[in-house]
Parts: structure tokens; sequence; C-alpha cells
């Protein structure tokens, strides 16, 4: 057994993990980076990044290789009701300037994020190692164990001060070390692969809402799109055994966009996540913070996923900075990170609730999409809660009940 020590160990190099390598490695703290997979491999995702996302993944210093790498710029958002009405509107725009999201495939931009923390000098990267379990002594994460992928006999323990838990919806810390998970009762799941020889696409994020599902299609290239489907558990039956076929077949049956999609061709793979909706409490213990999607996660509904995840990595990186000042990693400090994640990810939520309460009641999600292809006003004013540019408290009761009126 190997033992070595940093200042911080991150687990999971995804979207959430690389860039707080990134954020903790350029304030000079000795950072080790630890992932299970070898880089660059595909993830289920949606891979949309909101307006506040982009202007994070640019203080990052990688926005200009994501447009490189094929990263595409949307304007906004279209939504189709069951009943066959279409809404579109732009992205509010920031500061007098207008606002993008940008798609990109998993593949590429987890990628980019990691050879970004592996060109900082004082991060260290490990691919291919396995954690196992933390390193918990007196109630205190001190560090983790684990070993290679490929050579389980080789165990290995590495300690520091704190730890940065960034590994996904499947954490190694949920349910351990004081840590409890729990599933929404609603239980949903994500399917996503990309599609070529899509027609008709402009720089847009379409959302169709049918019948125990939505299907989203974002532009990735002149004629390939992502193409995912949220869909309700009990949905998954019927992918059993013929996961991308089936896939394949809802996408060209989906009113609104079968002519569009019907000579496309899947690009694999097809991959599939849930149950997608979860709480997690406590966010942190200590020597430990949760961040990303181990922290929680409401539903991909917004598409906010990715961002919330950058944003939870911003309001840390101030809190881990405190810590060190310090020498404290107890609750005393660390506690403010559960404060400042709830401040940061609150309005989405509440959005994202909401719009799941709306997708269960066909009629009323009709009248939603029907008012807001009528107004604009009312459209944008709910992206500008996605995109940070107002709050879900601007959303009057006279606007929900608009929205429900239709």
């Amino acid at each position: 057994m190997t033992r070595s020590e940093y200042d911080v160990i991150v687990v999971g190099a995804g979207v959430a993990g690389s860039a707080s390598a990134i954020v903790l490695g350029q304030e000079g703290y000795r950072v080790l980076l630890l992932d299970r997979a070898v880089f660059p491999r595909h993830k289920t995702c949606g891979e949309g990044i909101m307006p506040e996302g982009v202007r994070i993944l640019e203080s990052l210093g990688v926005l200009p290789q994501i447009y490189e790498q094929g990263g595409f710029r949307v304007r906004g958002l279209k939504f189709r009701s069951k009943a066959g009405v279409w809404a579109q509107a732009d992205f509010p725009p920031a500061d007098g300037s207008p606002a993008y999201s940008v798609v990109i495939r998993r593949y590429e931009l987890d990628d980019l994020l990691l050879e970004r923390a592996k060109g900082l000098p004082n991060v260290t990267v490990r691919e291919g190692f396995a954690v196992v379990e933390a390193v918990y002594e007196d109630g205190v994460i001190r560090g983790v164990a684990g070993h290679p992928v490929k050579g389980r006999e080789h165990s290995e323990t590495f300690l520091a001060p704190l730890t940065v838990a960034a590994d996904g919806m499947n954490s190694r810390f949920h349910n351990r070390y004081g840590i409890v998970k729990t599933l929404f009762a609603r239980q949903r799941w994500g399917l996503s692969g990309h599609l070529g020889g899509v027609a008709g696409l402009d720089p847009y994020i379409e959302v169709v809402f049918q019948e125990g599902n939505e299907v989203y299609v974002a532009p990735t290239g002149h004629d390939t799109a992502l193409a995912a489907i949220l869909i309700e558990k009990e949905g998954m039956r019927a992918f059993r055994g013929n996961l991308a076929g089936q896939y394949h077949e809802l996408l060209k049956a989906t009113p609104g966009l079968r002519e569009r999609l019907r000579d496309t061709a899947v690009i694999p793979p097809v991959g599939g996540r849930g149950p997608l909706g979860y709480t997690v409490s406590p966010v942190y213990r200590p020597g430990l913070l949760l961040i990303g999607d181990s922290a929680g996660f409401v539903d991909p509904i917004t598409g906010e996923g990715m961002t919330l995840a950058l944003k939870s990595v911003c309001a840390a990186a101030p809190i881990v900075k405190a810590a060190f000042e310090a020498g404290d990693f107890g609750p005393g400090t660390l506690s403010r990170y559960a404060i400042e994640r709830a401040r940061v990810t609150d309005d989405v939520n509440r959005l994202t609730r909401l719009m799941l309460a709306l997708t269960r009641y066909g009629v009323v999600a009709n009248r939603a999409i029907s008012r807001l292809s009528k107004d604009e006003r009312l459209f944008q004013k709910l992206m500008g809660i996605v995109t940070g540019t107002s709050r879900y408290r601007d959303f009057t009761l006279k606007d929900r009940w608009a929205l429900a009126a239709g």
C-alpha cells in the first residue's frame, strides 16, 4: 500500500470535478484529481450549457477550445405542446450583450476540461483509478483509498485536509459517512444520443412535450444534433433489449419532428441514466464537500445540470480558501457551502419543480405553452430564471396564473 498527501483530493473528473481542480489549482493548492474512467469517454447527458455556465467556462480558459471542437452556439428555446402549438424565445440579454447557450458533446467537453486541469503544474491527474472508500477517522474524512482499475491488487491511499466528491449521481459517498441520498417518488430517466442527417436545424434547443415523455433536439452541427428523451420510469420497459433502435423509433415518431428526423441515422453510442431526481443531505461533512450531481439533482427538464455544477464550484471556491486560511475543515466553515449552494441553485430548482408539475397535467401544459407562444415577455421571464438575469421571486402569482390559464 502506498500513501500520498495533497491539499485537496477531487473524486470524479467530469464537469464539476475538473472545474474544481482548475479553480483550486489556479489558487495554488496541490490537487489530486481521480477518475475510474480513461478520457475521452462517453457520458449520457443533455449536453447544453446555459449562458451563465458559458461565462464560467470562459473564465476557466476553455471556451475557445470548445468552439474549436465544434461547440454550437444556441440563441434560445422552442417548446411544442401536446396540442401542437409552438412557442419560441431568445435568451434574455446579459449586461446588454446577447446571451448564448453552447451545445457540445460530453466526449469533447470533459476531455477539454481535464486537459486544462492537467496543464496546471500543481494538479495531479490519475485516470483509471477506482476510489473504493474514504479514509474516515473520528467522524472526519481525511482522504480516500482505492486501486487502479486494471490493478486491483495495488491499493493506494491519498490523504488531504479536504476531499471534494464530484463523482455524480451514484457517488461513493452516498449513504455513508452520515450522508443520506433520498430518491424522489416520481422517478424519471434520461436517454441521449446523436443523430446525423437532421433537416431544418436552426440555433434553438427544441423541446417537444408528449404523453409520458419530452424530446429534446439541440444542434451540434449543420445537420447533426443531440437528441435526448426524458421519460417516466414505467416507459423504460419499451427500450429493453434494443435501446438504440427503440430510441430512434420514438424520435422518428415524435410529432413536430418526424418529418425532419425520418431519414436520420443514429451516431453511437446511445445511453440511459436514472432515476434522475434525488436529494442529498448534508452536502458537506468534516473534511468533505459534495459538488455537482453528487450533491443532489432535481430533473434535467430545464437543461441546467452542468451550469448548476459550475455555479456550485464557484460557490465552493471562497469557502475552501477560508477553510485553508483558518485551518478549519469542520462544520464551522464548510457549512457555509450548503448555504451558498442553495443560493445559486434555488431559483432554477423551484422553476424545475414548476415545470415538472406542468408536465404531469397535459391540459395545463398545453395552456402554458399556448400562453408562451403569444407572450414572449413571459417566456423570456421564465428563461431569465434559467440564465440568471431574473429571480424566481420575479415570477409573480399573476405570471403563474397567466401560465396556467393559457
